[in-house]
């Protein structure tokens, strides 16, 4: 047995323990695999971290970096397991991982109907985990039957999460969470996704279950009703719980159960996503207490209009680090109400992606001087205004950003508000942000001038870059591609530009040699062209 191989099998035999994980990149290291070390530090670095430490928001991007690398760069094995069980190999290896290694292996039920196909995958099961180190187990469209069959056998003992996706009526749901309440193999289970609609018989069923050492549980509330989701609360595994996410709630009477509870002193991530809750809610929710040490609140495609943000920008009973609404209806007024919250100078990541702030809310945002801490801002398809350019370019406390996103989209009505290329050169002039990592551009009138101000000693901590449909021209794109100041790009957009004889610089690797992720789709390239640039890793034509 190899050096390699020895690593390997230790962390496979003790999948919980970061120890041989960190041994194992310090011999990828000193072989010259230095992006997986990397990568596999970050990942137990940020497995370990509570979402409100220090360098949190800087090891989410850089895991982000390095995932982009290895994509490009060092596609992974492809393993086959029997019985229907998968998972992501090949380019996909690095798409979703914890750890340094693959989250999560799955089972489709509808591609294997009946219980007999569960035996197979139990015994398929055990072979996987004498492969790789992943105890996270995905079952998609599963009938009860399937379901009792799987929790029965000693294999799950070894999982330390699971998702479940029921393919029977939510009337199944009291079946389902009684047999996963009565197994006896949950030993090690942290982590729980119920992906089907649960009724208060099911409630009181899960409230059984013993899972004492359940961190983390997110389910569906488009059916919860109050008196089931206190069933649940008043489980003796619920108060520890540090994740909690009731999604796709509907019933406000449930929702104000959850903001009255008396306080659970671990919880740190809310996921709201998905929900349709009344303004009055969202006032209960102004002045809970519930959540004393929340850090971090997952809002995405929830209706906040109507009051319901200002509602929510009013709560003080918690410090948020993260707050992340993409996708959310906002009222006019949502950025002058999130300066004012009690909050906003703790927020380290703010994300309002796709939820069409008007220009005087986007003004409110980056003006404000509360937002010294923030590191990843993204404003994504909001109506930027030359005033709101200026204003983000001149406030302070946005120095240390490390990611930002500002791009536009041609599907929003006026995204640039009387933008011109001569508003994004004198941006691009005054910003200092020295810690800038990533700048999102797209869909913005940058132009060929400002291009100059890009290549500047200023953007050398640059990794990933935003140019799609910025009207650059041929001798635009040749300096970005040769600029020394850029040459550690690892990510570059530059689709949509009708970009054609510049873009043959990529097909030189010597040529920003860490890129690892470039669209140039939508671009006038010639097919011999399009065909030598397919032959670089991470270019897509």
């Amino acid at each position: 047995m190899s050096d390699s191989e020895a690593l390997l099998a230790a962390i496979i035999a003790n999948p919980a323990d970061d120890t041989p994980r960190l041994i194992y990149a310090d011999w990828l290291e000193e072989n010259d695999r230095v992006e997986e070390a990397e990568f596999i530090r970050v990942q137990c670095r940020l497995a370990s971290l509570p979402p409100d430490a220090a360098d949190y928001p800087e090891l989410l991007e850089r895991n982000e970096e390095l995932r982009l690398w290895l994509t490009a760069h060092v596609p992974g094995p492809r393993l086959a397991f029997p019985a229907g069980l998968s998972i992501d190999g090949g380019n996909h290896w690095w798409r979703r991982c914890q750890r340094g290694f693959p989250a999560f292996i799955s089972f489709d039920g509808t591609e294997r109907p009946g219980t007999r196909s569960i035996r197979r995958l139990a015994a398929a099961l055990e072979q996987a985990f004498q492969v790789v180190p992943t105890r996270w187990l995905v079952v998609n469209h599963v009938t009860v039957a399937q379901l009792a069959a799987l929790v029965r056998h000693p294999v799950i003992a070894g999982l330390t999460h699971l998702t479940v996706q029921l393919a029977d009526a939510p009337d199944a749901s009291h079946e389902a969470a009684r047999v996963l309440a009565h197994s006896r193999h949950w030993r090690q289970l942290r982590w729980l996704r119920l992906a089907f609609s649960l009724t208060e018989a099911a409630c009181a069923e899960l409230a059984a279950a013993p899972w004492a050492g359940l961190e983390t549980l997110l389910i569906d509330g488009d059916l919860l009703t109050p008196a089931g989701f206190l069933a649940l609360a008043d489980s003796e595994w619920f108060r520890n719980l540090r994740e909690f996410g009731l999604l796709h709630c509907q019933t406000d009477e449930t929702f104000e159960r959850l903001v009255r509870l008396p306080p659970l002193p671990q919880l740190h991530t809310l996921d709201l996503s998905f929900s349709d809750l009344s303004t009055g809610s969202w006032e209960i929710f102004a002045s809970t207490r519930s959540f004393p040490r929340l850090a971090v609140l997952h809002l995405d495609e929830s209706d906040l209009s109507e009051g319901r943000w200002e509602n929510l920008t009013r709560a003080d009973g918690f410090t948020l680090r993260v707050l992340q609404a993409v996708d959310c209806p906002l009222s006019p007024g949502a950025g002058t109400a999130l300066t004012a919250a009690p909050w906003a100078s703790s927020l380290r990541i703010l994300n309002l992606s796709g939820s069409w702030l008007s220009s005087p809310d986007v003004y409110a945002i980056v003006k404000c001087r509360k937002f010294g801490q923030l590191r990843h801002l993204n404003l994504a398809y909001a109506a930027f205004s030359p005033r709101s350019l200026a204003a983000l370019a001149a406030n302070p406390a946005l120095r240390d950003l490390c990611s930002l996103n500002i791009q536009g989209s041609r599907y929003t009505p006026q995204p640039n508000r009387g933008l011109t290329a001569r508003h994004l050169e004198a941006f691009l002039a005054r910003v200092d942000w020295p810690q800038l990592r990533r700048l999102e551009l797209s869909h913005r009138p940058v132009g060929p001038k400002a291009v100059e101000h890009l290549t500047h000693p200023k953007f050398m901590s640059l990794r990933r870059l935003g140019l799609n449909n910025c009207r650059l021209t041929e001798a635009a794109a040749k300096k970005l591609l040769t600029a020394a100041t850029l040459s550690q790009l690892i990510e570059l957009g530059l689709r949509e530009n009708r970009l054609a004889k510049s873009l043959e610089l990529l097909a030189d690797r010597s040529v920003l040699p860490r890129l690892s992720a470039c669209s140039l789709l939508g671009n006038a390239l010639s097919r011999p062209l399009a065909r030598k640039l397919r032959r670089r890793p991470g270019l897509y034509v």
